[in-house]
């Protein structure tokens, strides 16, 4: 019974751990969350990517709401070190950008595999987080700049506003 307690407590400490970023906690920026019971036809019309359908329509239908309480996200590479986004409204089809791009999301400090990793946002949350990270070479070692960028979404307007940008440096040996 203490081991369960314990990995029940691990479990739920993660969790929050999770939540909370550079300072910022998703929850404290709640979205309402509906039901998945049907997923509006897409609205192509609103479509700012028009030269990326296939994938927007490939994501739509194999993603799950993933932000703002009704929204599926798809997320595509654009080049070397580059992603771009979409959210789509799961209750209207609308499609709106997601504030990814290469001025906010470039990182050196990752493998091009892990490009996916530099943007966080939950499905009961209107907070989006996406970072960069550069790496300066120093006799003694590696400086690294690290900036993240916290975009919120409002709801009625239906757009992103940069919230807060935190700035980080480190040296590694």
């Amino acid at each position: 019974m203490k081991v369960f307690i314990f990995v029940l407590f691990f479990c739920y400490s993660s969790l929050l751990v999770c939540q909370i970023t550079e300072g910022i906690d998703f929850t404290k920026y709640p979205a309402k969350q509906i039901a998945l019971n049907k997923k509006a036809a897409i609205q192509w019309v609103s479509n700012p990517y028009k030269n990326r359908v296939k994938e927007i329509k490939d994501g739509y239908q194999k993603g799950t709401i993933s932000f703002g309480g009704s929204y599926i996200t798809v997320l595509w590479l654009c080049g070397n070190d580059c992603a771009q986004g979409v959210l789509i409204d799961s209750r209207t089809g609308r499609i709106y950008k997601m504030p990814i791009n290469s001025t906010n999301t470039s990182n050196q400090c990752q493998d091009r595999e892990d490009i996916f990793d530099r943007y966080l946002f939950f499905p009961y949350s209107k907070l989006v987080a996406t970072s960069t990270c550069k790496t300066q070479k120093e006799a003694l070692g590696v400086k690294v700049h690290q900036d993240f960028f916290f975009y919120l979404w409002n709801e009625p307007r239906k757009t992103f506003s940069l919230l807060k940008k935190v700035k980080k440096e480190r040296s590694d040996k």
